[in-house]
């Protein structure tokens, strides 16, 4: 398919600040394919970077400007010594780009490469675009019978797919999800799948509601969970009180899945009720293997990831929707932005 030379493109070129701009055409290399982007989600790291507040930053993998953007679908258009695919095939982005060469790749380990690369995070331009190019295998197939603007919400919701089976969620577990965010209502909505109850826990009053609306059973401030009251806690807030919480609500023998990312020294942690109760704590980092299991999940009808869609706008409105996400009352976490759409 014969494409232009120039591109749509976004960039965050300083806190706060979001440029609609025009980028020459990536060329894929061996090994690598071509994507129209059809959607692309803003995701809370994207926000953090837009704040410029992000480890990313500090570790020097991102330098103003950049391309930013790891939630995408798209279509594939071009290849270079790439086999099983061909033009037109509709495709998911991984974020995490593994190397297959470390001894965790080799080990089977690959969300914990150690030559890690992630799209619009470090190393590959993000999907804030017209095209981009990944590796071939850092994308995974979209059935026709699911919305590309649905598979959007493939990449965050693999974390959460991952949570959920590394507590092993069974159908007598009472599992409470801390966080409201995009992975505190995913981690609900697939729990619900399988669980006896799954309540959320928050703050904000709205997102509680918006989670009762989504299947919460209840929908609860920290004060009011009850004392080793679940067999499962899901913690997805990423807030500095929420580990000493997950360990009093947990009840003995109790399985913690850790999404959120807490960079502060917890507070009111106890670690001898982790001892003294037999619980145990997961670390959650991604969900590589869950991409295939996600999309078989959507296209099934069984969990519609739209409901967690706020807006979908064109690039221009970019800097706007950025804004509603640091904004307070807002129920539906997720905003999407579209390039060609549907229609690719």
């Amino acid at each position: 398919m014969q494409t232009k030379h120039e591109m749509e493109a976004l960039q965050i070129t300083a806190p706060n600040k979001i440029l609609h701009t025009k980028l020459a055409v990536p060329e894929p290399k061996d090994g690598e394919i071509l994507i129209k982007t059809a959607f692309v989600g803003i995701c809370g790291t994207d926000v953090h970077l837009w704040l410029g507040k992000s480890f990313y930053y500090d570790y020097g993998f991102l330098k103003f400007p950049f391309v930013f953007g790891h939630e995408y679908t798209g279509t594939v258009i071009a290849s270079r010594g790439v086999n099983g695919f061909r033009e037109g095939d509709r495709v998911v982005g991984h974020c995490m780009v593994e190397c297959h060469l470390c001894d965790n790749c080799r080990k089977g380990r690959r969300h914990l490469c150690r030559n890690l690369k992630e799209v619009g995070l470090r190393y590959i331009p993000g999907a804030a675009s017209e095209y981009l190019c990944v590796p071939a295998y850092a994308v995974t197939r979209v059935p026709d019978n699911l919305p590309l603007k649905a598979a959007t919400l493939v990449e965050p919701t693999v974390t959460a797919y991952h949570a959920v089976e590394r507590a092993q969620v069974r159908t007598d577990d009472k599992v409470a999800v801390i966080g409201t965010g995009t992975l505190g209502l995913l981690a609900l909505m697939i729990a619900k799948l399988t669980a006896e109850s799954v309540d959320v826990i928050g703050l904000e009053q709205s997102e509680l509601e918006y989670a009762k609306v989504l299947g919460a059973d209840r929908a609860l401030r920290p004060e009011e969970a009850p004392e080793n009251g679940y067999s499962v806690v899901i913690e997805a807030s990423g807030a500095a009180p929420t580990l000493g919480l997950a360990a009093r609500i947990l009840d003995l023998g109790g399985r913690c899945s850790l999404i959120g990312v807490i960079n502060r020294p917890a507070v009111e942690f106890i670690p001898s009720l982790v001892t003294l109760k037999d619980q145990t704590f997961h670390g959650i980092l991604h969900g590589l293997d869950y991409y295939p299991q996600t999309v078989q999940l959507f296209a099934s009808g069984r969990l519609d990831p739209t409901k967690l869609i706020a807006d979908v706008r064109r690039p221009t409105a970019a800097p706007g929707m950025f804004q509603a996400m640091v904004s307070p009352n807002r129920s539906k976490p997720k905003y999407v932005i579209e390039f060609a759409g549907e229609k690719v």
